[in-house]
């Protein structure tokens, strides 16, 4: 079943440039993962502080084992150490409408 995972992203002003080269990190190496489907990188307007990914995976599986490798989680500890950054995640299953 596919899922959607949304990663909110807080972070104050002078740190907007360091997780921006983190998230570039990712999206370097994130399309070669298996499952992968895709992703969006979205900077709120109206919350000058937040940027969110939302990212398509063709299972909670997939999304754990990129969750859980390494590569993944040194980016993350990079994020992690920027003074005032902040990261939820919420992950959402795919439901049909019709």
């Amino acid at each position: 079943m596919a899922i959607k995972v949304f990663i909110r992203r807080r972070f104050p002003k002078e740190q907007e440039k360091a997780l921006v080269k983190c998230i570039r990190q990712i999206r370097e190496v994130v399309p070669s993962q298996p499952g992968y489907i895709s992703g969006e990188y979205l900077k709120a307007i109206n919350i000058i502080d937040e940027i969110t990914t939302i990212s398509s995976w063709f299972s909670l599986e997939d999304w754990q084992n990129w969750y859980d490798s390494d590569v993944r989680r040194s980016i993350q500890a990079r994020i992690d150490s920027l003074a005032g950054v902040s990261s939820e995640y919420t992950i959402y299953r795919v439901i049909k409408t019709r």
